[in-house]
């Protein structure tokens, strides 16, 4: 268990490193885009910020260098740096015109409208918050409540999440344990994903170095979840949409697909999809902010392009869309600066997710070993033995009806509930609408970016993995295509011209029935001047209004029929089809409200009250105390869940199952041990090997390869020679996974060909699945008839 004064000081730490990283986020964006201000801004801020973590982890982790003192202190040296050469008020003149361009020219306010002006006096009155703003905190409230239902359930046995158990997890205590971010960590010898993108795992990297526990990797993906309904305010937010396009992106964020997999686990979808969407929202921003009829080469794309490049350091996945943005800046950038544009767009992106891709040539030669051709080009790549589940793509099937019938319309009822069409139908509407219907180019290019994220789900390998005619894996692989419906979903609401508003004087506006003004007490700033916004010049009228440039508009905008009739539908898809009512119907639901009243009730109501005069001291005091209330719960809360991690014997609730819930009982109590692994049960679901404490070192057996390859040790000599190379003290042997049929294992030889050598000894026993302790060197030369060749290595049946 953690102590006290452990406890203490991880929270004193991790509180350094997000002041002293958010402070030069801040810093950074106020300088280099000074006239953002409000949600836009701060979406720019955060996706600054986790940039800063990443990079100073990497540099760190390049040199052998990432401990939890050297990362603390190098963040606190940067703040520090930052205040002295950006000044007190971050808007020294040397930064734009030293890189080539003026950040005062890049954009235009995305101003919050915390406060509007009386009519008449000119004087500007409190904020009011509208209903529609209330229709919209209540959604993000309803899915952060149901989301933290999942975390409660992980916090009561343990992640039990299979891909977190596979590698997720196991990659971030590699690099926490090596200090290091340059190594392979090789973790089965069936798949190659030592060589995927690792941003999200470097995170929880972090987490683990400060806390020496997971807990805070059962948390991590809500502040993903926060940055979502962020990024899509900003979409609708220059349409006077904002509330639409919450609940729009609320419909997808409370899915069964996310909500049973993102919270109280280390997946990484959710981070891919959201910043793809936050590099649309300020690409959207930027483009409303000018009065030309093209995007600037300037802060705004560097920070699309920054969030664009993480999210392709986060999963290879995201390229696709990743390629289209590409398309599309260089689109909408001026005739004449495109080479400019893709010039600091590319530096970003590279910047953002470039080092796991170097790191994958440097090592294999080919920055994606995944893919072995390119056309008729062979491409280095590792060779594999094993074999995993067959990698046909949705695309295989397109025209076989009884697998649609069998397997894709199931696994569409569970993923998003019983109006899945509409859900699916409303993706692909937005995007269509924006591409064919809406006359901002943005908007346009933003839907053909949504709608070919879509097609290339459809081609993606593994979106309908399995046996021939039996793509079981397509349910779980739905995922893939989250950040393209993420997109076409949040463009919906601002996509139809005919949805459009028009609008209203102050005067004329009424109450909060008649209308809704954009961003009015979302932002919550008090400090931003209505005025009103020119029309975009060069812009073709559409069938509603230009968007009028981030809220900065005398009065409100008036919401139509069309509004309000799609509010409602959004609405009723959100509470049939993703049973969002199991927030209230749920037995840990005061759990999972507690997560709603701490992360999302308590933070909106201080923000409302600053809008209402509340002064700035006492508002900053009540985000203060609310984080020492966080941390007064987070204690508690993590001791019980350590005391219950991977220990529940109810093989209804146990964790991972596989016959491995005794061995990973027994892995609990176990602390700075090397522990090895055979057979790839054992492999796919390492992480409870760690220990309670993460100080195990846990090792899959294998044979290293050319290009990254690891493969199944083929021999009894060979085995015992490499449990004797790993100097273990335990060593773990399973049998081979079968993805086909997960309740019947394949034999696998390893458990055979340690039969009479008195030098390891079983302590552990559950079926096929055995603990073993190794009290000196094995003998290679003792396996006799055992000694068999390669085609004992287990395969896949290929049906």
């Amino acid at each position: 268990m953690v102590s006290t004064g452990s406890y203490v000081l991880s929270v004193v730490l991790l509180a350094v490193l997000v002041l002293s990283l958010g402070f030069s986020a801040v810093r950074l964006r106020q300088t280099l885009m000074p006239d953002w201000e409000g949600p836009p801004a701060h979406l720019v801020e955060a996706i600054t910020g986790v940039a800063l973590l990443i990079w100073l982890s990497e540099l760190l982790g390049v040199v052998n260098l990432f401990y939890a003192g050297t990362l603390v202190a190098t963040s606190v040296a940067l703040s520090v740096v930052v205040a002295l050469a950006l000044g007190p008020g971050g808007r020294p003149g040397w930064p734009g015109r030293v890189l080539g361009f003026s950040p005062r020219g890049s954009s235009l306010s995305p101003s919050g409208q915390g406060e509007k002006q009386d009519a008449a006096s000119g004087q500007a009155t409190p904020a009011s918050l509208s209903g529609t703003t209330v229709v919209a905190i209540a959604v993000v409230a309803v899915v952060f409540a149901h989301w933290g239902l999942t975390t409660a359930d992980a916090l009561n046995r343990g992640v039990f999440n299979f891909d977190s158990l596979w590698y997720h997890l196991p990659f971030a205590v590699e690099m926490a344990q090596s200090h290091s971010v340059t190594g392979l960590h090789y973790t089965e010898t069936v798949f190659t994903n030592w060589f995927y993108p690792q941003n999200s795992e470097l995170l929880h990297s972090v987490g683990i170095l400060i806390t020496h526990r997971d807990t805070l990797s059962l948390f991590l993906n809500f502040g993903w979840l926060a940055m979502a309904f962020l990024a899509a305010w900003c979409i609708g937010r220059p349409y006077g949409r904002g509330p639409l396009t919450v609940v729009a992106a609320g419909v997808l964020l409370e899915c069964h697909t996310l909500v049973v997999r993102e919270p109280g686990a280390a997946k990484n979808d959710l981070m891919a999809a959201v910043l793809l969407l936050a590099a649309i929202a300020i690409l959207i921003n930027a483009w409303t902010a000018r009065s030309e009829r093209s995007l600037p080469a300037g802060w705004p794309l560097v920070a699309a392009g920054l969030a664009t490049g993480m999210a392709a350091g986060t999963k290879s996945t995201a390229l696709a869309m990743a390629a289209a943005l590409t398309v599309a800046v260089v689109v909408l950038a001026p005739t004449g600066r495109r080479w400019a544009a893709a010039g600091w767009w590319f530096a970003a992106g590279l910047a953002g997710g470039g080092y796991w891709y170097l790191r994958n040539l440097i090592i294999a030669g080919n920055p994606l070993p995944q893919l072995e051709h390119l056309g008729p080009v062979s491409l280095p790549h590792p060779e594999q033995l094993q074999s995993g589940r067959p990698d046909f793509s949705i695309a295989h099937y397109a025209t076989d009806t009884g697998v649609w019938r069998d397997y894709f319309e199931p696994g569409l009822h569970q993923a998003f509930g019983a109006l899945w069409p509409l859900v699916i139908a409303g993706a692909i509407a937005g995007g269509l609408a924006a591409l064919l219907w809406d006359r901002s180019r943005v908007l346009r290019l933003m839907g053909a970016v949504a709608l070919f994220g879509m097609l290339a789900y459809v081609f993606t390998p593994l979106s309908a993995a399995g046996a021939e005619g039996a793509p079981i894996g397509f349910g779980i692989n739905i995922r893939y295509a989250i950040p393209a419906l993420l997109a076409g979903l949040t463009l919906l609401p601002v996509a139809f011209p005919a949805l459009r508003a028009s609008r209203a004087s102050a005067s004329s506006a009424g109450g909060l029935g008649k209308g809704c003004r954009d961003d009015a007490a979302s932002s919550f700033s008090p400090h931003s001047q209505a005025r009103t916004a020119a029309p975009l010049q060069g812009e073709k009228p559409s069938a509603g209004p230009a968007p009028l440039p981030h809220d900065r508009t005398r009065g409100r905008y008036a919401w139509s029929l069309g509004d309000w009739l799609l509010l409602g539908i959004l609405l009723i898809v959100l509470l049939v089809t993703d049973r969002a009512d199991a927030a209230v119907r749920d037995p840990d639901r005061v759990a999972g409200w507690t997560v709603a009243l701490l992360f999302v009730l308590i933070p909106a109501g201080l923000l409302f009250a600053r809008s209402r005069g509340l002064p700035r001291g006492a508002v900053a005091g009540g985000f203060a105390a609310l984080a020492l209330l966080v941390a007064a719960i987070g204690y508690p809360l993590q001791r019980d869940y350590l005391r219950d991690r991977f220990g529940n014997e109810d093989p209804e609730t146990s964790i991972p199952g596989m016959h491995l819930d005794s061995a990973y009982r027994w892995a609990r109590d176990v602390s700075d041990a090397r522990i090895g692994l055979a057979g790839t049960t054992a492999g796919f679901l390492q992480y409870g090997f760690y220990g309670t404490d993460l100080s195990n070192r846990v090792r899959y057996l294998g044979v290293e390869g050319p290009h990254g390859a690891f493969n199944a040790i083929p021999t009894c000599a060979e085995l015992r020679a490499a449990v004797n190379a790993a100097d273990l003290d335990y060593l773990v042997t399973a049998p081979f996974l079968n993805f086909i049929e997960p309740g019947q294992p394949i034999a696998s030889p390893e458990a055979r060909w340690l039969r009479g050598e008195r030098a390891v000894r079983p302590i552990d026993r559950s079926g096929p699945v055995s603990v073993w302790r190794v009290r000196g060197r094995l003998d290679p030369s003792a396996c006799g008839p055992a000694n068999a060749p390669l085609r004992q290595i287990p395969q896949q049946p290929v049906s």
